[in-house]
């Protein structure tokens, strides 16, 4: 990885134990945990994770414009 948060060094990483994804998996994925955190913050009685869903379209956003980056790897 040769930056932070790189999600093409995350795509390396999956690649090397043998999962294949490519830009619109990504994205399904992305949006898959976006809502599942969103969901289990709403349930979850701990307050801190409250503050944080705020953040969350903003860090979702920003998720899938890396997403369109990767394109099909082959």
């Amino acid at each position: 990885m040769t930056s932070a948060y790189d999600f093409k060094g995350l795509i390396d990483i999956l690649k090397s134990q043998g999962l294949e994804i490519a830009e619109e998996s990504a994205k399904v994925v992305i949006k898959a945990t976006f809502q599942w955190l969103k969901e289990s913050a709403e349930i979850s009685e701990n307050k801190y994770d409250d503050l944080a869903v705020v953040l969350y379209p903003q860090l979702e956003k920003y998720a899938l414009e890396q997403a369109e980056k990767i394109n099909p790897i082959g």
